[in-house]
């Protein structure tokens, strides 16, 4: 996705995750979760030019999008709890994740519900379903 293309509105992503199977919506969960951690990384090394408003900008624009990738985990949370899967695996990938506390407590399934990651335990830049 560039840059300049706007994301899908939360009800129109919500209303996409049901045509995806479990394993999609982990895949897509842990691409947002990789790319959140990337952001996280790119602010601290920003916020290590105070005083240029380049980096303040480019910090205040990742702040947002950070906001909007952790609402979409939160869906897919969500949804995944709908389900009955279980997603307390999910809470210790999100620094600060608003993620409602009954998500936590679900029953597990079975079947494979750890995301597909890379080696360092983050997804690739390619893997996800791109919502």
């Amino acid at each position: 996705m560039s840059a300049s293309a706007a994301p899908i509105p939360l009800d129109q992503f919500a209303a996409a995750l049901l045509d995806l199977e479990v394993p999609q919506l982990h895949q897509e969960s842990a691409r947002l979760q990789n790319s959140l951690y990337h952001l996280e990384r790119s602010n601290t090394t920003l916020a290590e030019y105070p005083d240029d408003e380049d980096c303040k900008d480019a910090i205040r624009y990742n702040h947002s999008v950070i906001e909007q990738q952790k609402q979409r985990v939160d869906i897919i949370r969500l949804e995944l709890v709908r389900r009955g899967v279980s997603v307390g695996h999910m809470d210790l990938d999100i620094p600060g994740s608003s993620a409602p506390a009954d998500t936590q407590a679900t029953v597990a399934t079975s079947g494979s519900s750890a995301p597909a990651n890379g080696a360092n335990g983050h997804a690739g830049e390619d893997e996800g379903v791109y919502l």
